[in-house]
């Protein structure tokens, strides 16, 4: 980070303690990882912001997009994934993730051979047991084995869902719906 010229920045904050006291009645938050994404969200917006950065670049991979889109789905019952580009709704900052159309094994292998560290996992309530993610990444690996063009036909299916243009006629389309089975 250095020899480019760039600023470190590290937070620190105990989101995982909260969580654990901010649900209903002082009880655990009823989705962990909902929450623990939406503070550190916050942070980073917070501190592009600090910055003056309008632009804030994260390096979430097609796999992380599929997870996405399957927990979702799983847990909501709709058809949504991360964007690969949009503004906030503060308008201030554009989030974009360049690596949305990467494999995690490309990532893994060039880290490796750049010399950078590969993180398998860094979310601490995940190393006491599975969480839904890594429950997603097992399905859609095994899946893999049994059809290889998996993950060329989600990236297909998916692709515009990861567009910010797409966000609106879905939400509204599916209220209409639902609102009529009333």
């Amino acid at each position: 980070v250095e020899s480019l010229g760039l600023k470190y920045h590290y937070i620190r904050d105990k989101i995982i303690e909260r969580a654990e006291q901010l649900g209903e009645d002082g009880k655990k938050v009823t989705s962990l990882c909902a929450y623990c994404a939406r503070m550190k969200r916050g942070h980073l917006y917070a501190t592009a912001r600090k910055a003056g950065a309008n632009k804030l670049v994260l390096g979430q991979h097609e796999q992380d997009a599929n997870e996405s889109f399957m927990m979702s789905l799983f847990h909501n019952g709709f058809l949504r994934t991360m964007k690969a580009k949009y503004q906030i709704n503060a308008g201030d900052l554009w989030v974009i993730r360049p690596m949305m159309y990467c494999r995690e094994s490309l990532m893994t292998e060039f880290a490796k051979k750049a010399g950078l560290p590969v993180v398998n996992e860094n979310c601490p309530a995940c190393f006491e047991e599975p969480k839904e993610r890594a429950r997603m990444k097992k399905l859609l690996a095994r899946e893999e084995a049994m059809y290889p063009n998996l993950f060329d036909n989600m990236r297909r299916a998916i692709l515009p869902l990861m567009h910010d243009d797409l966000t609106g006629i879905l939400r509204r389309y599916t209220n209409e719906i639902t609102q009529q089975k009333k």
